[in-house]
């Protein structure tokens, strides 16, 4: 099965998000990727969030992980980084007017009530950690 990683990067009550407008259809995902052969998965979040974003994050700790169509994904809780959040990258190269990345701070509270908001399993986690916390 396929492993990817996940950063739920919180700062001062808004959540960092990756939006993209895609085939005109506007929505946000959790910032990271796919994890390497043999990657420890807290390495394959920092090395994610350095090519996409270009931020040198501290992990927490991992939060939940969820079955995603045919991958297993972990999320991880970030609430330090080095850096100013800009696309990076791969997602860099492959912008086109069709296919835009880029980085959202939503309000926390906002973000998890969007109904464009992906995975819906991963929101509803997040929301539930909200909720006990």
């Amino acid at each position: 099965m396929i492993k990817k990683v996940r950063a739920v990067i919180i700062k001062n009550g808004k959540i960092l998000l990756m939006g993209r407008v895609k085939a005109k259809r506007e929505y946000f995902v959790f910032p990271g990727g796919g994890v390497k052969e043999n990657e420890k998965l807290k390495l394959a979040l920092i090395r994610e969030l350095k090519e996409e974003f270009n931020i040198d994050i501290k992990i927490e700790k991992l939060l939940f992980k969820i079955k995603n169509r045919d991958c297993l994904e972990f999320y991880f809780l970030v609430k330090n980084f080095k850096g100013n959040p800009k696309i990076s990258g791969e997602e860099k190269e492959r912008m086109s007017k069709n296919n835009q990345y880029f980085p959202a701070w939503l309000n926390l509270k906002k973000a998890i009530e969007l109904s464009n908001l992906y995975p819906e399993k991963a929101k509803r986690k997040v929301e539930m950690l909200i909720k006990n916390d």
